[in-house]
């Protein structure tokens, strides 16, 4: 396996790597014809895990552009990371882009079906007293689904590769004037 492993604060490969696998298994099911009904469960902890890993690493990248140590929450809740990470998306664009409003509107889905972020793994929740995703749907259009979370995807990899930039600059800044000081 051609696999290199991550530095310890790369996040990219982690988030990367369950979208890609939210894609291909979605897109493996359509192209064989198959009810994608009984992949809801594993696609929507893909997708839902990608999203996570994305804030938290909007989150860390943010925190090393304002100097601060590098880190991340280690709660799961969408709603407590995007309402960290926000404060580092506003700086990469229009603080009224109504994409911010689907954003936290995906969110808040996400956050009313599986807030324990574990629904999607588990038939029951961790007291296993109760199901674990009581507030979930009926029905789930999982075509409907995977194109919002590939929309909001797109969106937190916007936010990740603009960050990244710009920490990549400041860096590189730093490196020159450090050589500029020998």
């Amino acid at each position: 396996m051609g696999w290199v492993q991550a530095q310890p604060h790369d996040m990219f490969g982690y988030a990367e790597g369950y979208r890609t696998a939210a894609v291909v298994l979605f897109e493996s099911a359509v192209e064989r014809g198959m009810s994608p009904d009984h992949l809801v469960f594993p696609l929507t902890f893909l997708w839902r895990y990608h999203v996570e890993l994305a804030l938290k690493d909007i989150i860390a990248t943010g925190r090393q552009l304002a100097g601060e140590p590098w880190g991340v929450p280690p709660h799961h809740g969408l709603l407590d990371l995007w309402n960290d990470a926000k404060r580092h998306v506003l700086l990469c664009g229009d603080p009224a882009a109504p994409e911010l409003v689907n954003v936290e509107a995906n969110l808040r889905e996400f956050e009313k079906i599986d807030p324990g972020a574990d629904g999607f793994r588990y038939p029951l929740n961790r007291a296993r007293t109760n199901r674990s995703l009581p507030n979930a749907p009926e029905h789930v259009n999982l075509g409907a689904l995977h194109e919002a979370m590939e929309a909001l995807a797109n969106f937190l990899s916007g936010v990740r590769s603009e960050l990244g930039g710009r920490l990549e600059y400041d860096m590189e800044r730093q490196m020159e004037r450090a050589h500029d000081h020998e």
